[in-house]
């Protein structure tokens, strides 16, 4: 009975710490999170930025779960290389060290209970200041941070004193890595609590916990840490599963990082203890209280991040043949994506929300590359000399008008339930944004069907001549001409010159306005009245030109949303 209590009163400590983890971790994302989603999107110039970035992303969510995770995230939205994703899950595993250093300074220091109250109760009150948003942000963050210690402190209490537990010392010794079985067999146990945990921070607060208490020694206490540097690898891995193959490669990577630098901290495990015992100071055997608390955190504290600098200093250096082995156990695959699958808003395991919208916005370009295809396809169409290349260009756009609104049908999906989420005005803002975009883009491949199925009539009736096709090719070609510049507005949207953008965009609308009324009036009063063309012929003719103009406005529409500017067509 007493067992199941302990069991239940470790569970509840840990319960708690991993909800602090969580609510600060939502609570810093918001706070920064479209910053911190730029920090990595631009970790492009070298390996060594990417670490950085990574150690710097991972210092603040204290999660490098989540840094990994939005790192396949990336990866799939090709934002990253392979060895861009490598740095940065490189520095993640250096990132996520300061949980141990935090719980090291201020965990065993102060009485924690006094010190995760207040946090609470300030982080709590301050989500109500209405007219500073930052300050609920920050509020959560601190409500996470207070529970986060609130937990360590329950998992303190429910564990049992050494000193009074003959079963808990014979049990102890059943887990010294004295020899190499039983340091694998240490290691074995790190990384399934981490695992069942999905959290490393939590296991690591248990183990920091238990070596200040006295009921693990510090050799087992290291072995445990290199065990949960191999378990926190399956969140990725998980996130990974349904993901493009880069995505895949970038979680494979993070699992023999890890796995590599264990082998060789096993090789070297006494010595490497040894070396951290000559620059921490303090003793780390014995029994006495006050030794344990002031000396062993710190100890296990430098153990996890010197492990992960060296072992990140290596891989750094050899970063080529390590994309080499990561290529060559997933090699390259030639079947094609589906163009009815999103490609890279795939990650469903993540607590990142607000870093989705890069990826959204890889999401749209493929329906804007889409439109263009379709708008390029139509000029294609235009100019066809024979049955069979006509019947196979329409084909191909009707192919992909049912892809474009399947994918406007997904992306849409997605975006609605981020807007779920607890996300900051700015972000719902910009995902109202990416809404209307999606929508646009649609309509825009609705018309290109719609003026294919109208060509096929006029095929059909032989309702044009080669000078009516010529005069549809001008517009066409302006169209064309139009989406391709609102296609360069979608990705770089931090980059752009707005007024400049939306300027040039207003002024080929105009161009492509006046052109659809000159045509339809040069056909009506010269064609028609001298009976050159039927009325069915005419009518075909001016719809035509005016879905080519409604393909044009709706482009112009996904311009002025870029540039953050009023709806032009509803």
């Amino acid at each position: 009975m007493k067992g199941l209590l302990l069991s239940l009163d470790l569970l509840g400590g840990l319960g708690v710490f991993l909800l602090g983890i969580k609510m600060m971790s939502d609570g810093l994302q918001k706070a920064a999170g479209d910053r911190l989603r730029r920090i990595i999107a631009r970790a492009t110039t070298n390996r060594f930025t990417a670490t950085l970035s990574g150690i710097l992303a991972t210092s603040i969510i204290q999660s490098s779960s989540a840094t990994t995770v939005m790192v396949v995230g990336f990866a799939s939205a090709g934002l990253l290389s392979l060895s861009q994703s490598l740095g940065v899950i490189f520095g993640a595993n250096i990132g996520t060290t300061t949980t141990a250093w935090l719980i090291s300074i201020l965990g065993f220091k102060v009485n924690i209970s006094a010190f995760a109250m207040p946090m609470i109760g300030i982080g709590f009150f301050s989500q109500f200041i209405k007219k500073w948003p930052l300050a609920r942000r920050i509020g959560e963050a601190m409500v996470g941070f207070g529970l986060l210690f609130l937990g360590l402190s329950l998992i303190q209490g429910a564990l049992p004193d050494m000193q009074n537990s003959s079963a808990v010392v014979e049990w102890i010794v059943k887990f010294r890595p004295d020899t190499l079985l039983s340091l694998l067999g240490v290691i074995g146990v790190g990384t399934v609590l981490t695992v069942l945990l999905q959290s490393s921070s939590a296991v690591m607060a248990v183990t920091l916990t238990c070596a200040a208490k006295g009921l693990i020694d510090y050799p087992t206490a290291c072995a445990l840490v290199l065990g949960e540097n191999i378990g926190t690898t399956i969140t990725a891995n998980i996130a990974a599963i349904g993901s493009p193959r880069i995505a895949k490669r970038a979680a494979l990577g993070h699992m023999l990082f890890n796995v590599l630098g264990v082998v060789w901290a096993v090789a070297f495990f006494h010595p490497f203890l040894g070396l951290i015992d000559c620059f921490v100071p303090g003793e780390t055997t014995g029994t006495n209280p006050e030794v344990l608390l002031t000396s062993i955190p710190y100890h296990l504290a430098a153990f996890h991040t010197t492990f992960n600098i060296i072992n990140t200093s290596i891989m750094l250096m050899f970063i080529k043949p390590f994309e080499k082995l990561i290529l060559f156990l997933l090699p390259v695959q030639r079947n094609e994506q589906n163009q009815t699958e999103l490609r890279y808003l795939k990650v469903g395991v993540t607590t990142t929300p607000e870093l989705f919208i890069g990826a959204a916005r890889k999401e749209i370009d493929i329906m804007a590359g889409m439109a263009t295809s379709i708008v390029s396809k139509l000029l294609h169409v235009l100019k066809a000399d024979t049955d069979a290349l006509f019947e196979n260009l329409v084909q191909d756009i009707y192919a992909q008008e049912k892809a474009s609104d399947t994918l406007e049908y997904k992306i849409t999906e997605f975006l609605k339930n981020l807007t779920h989420e607890q996300l900051s005005r700015d972000m719902v803002s910009e995902i109202m944004h990416l809404l209307d975009q999606t929508s646009y883009l649609e309509k825009i491949a609705d018309h290109g069907e719609r003026i294919a199925k109208l060509l096929t009539k006029a095929h059909d009736i032989k309702a044009f001549n080669a000078q009516d096709y010529e005069r549809l090719e001008t517009i066409g070609q302006q169209v064309r001409k139009i989406i391709k510049h609102m296609r360069s507005t979608i990705l770089p949207i931090e980059q752009l010159d707005k007024s400049t953008v939306l300027d040039y965009a207003r002024k080929q609308e105009n161009i492509l306005n006046d052109m659809r009324h000159e045509l339809r009036e040069e056909k009506t009063s010269n064609d028609f009245e001298k009976k050159q063309i039927s009325p069915a012929g005419l009518t075909i003719y001016a719809d035509i030109l005016t879905s080519f103009e409604k393909m044009g406005d709706y482009a112009f529409n996904v311009v002025e949303s870029n540039t953050d500017q009023p709806k032009h067509v509803k």
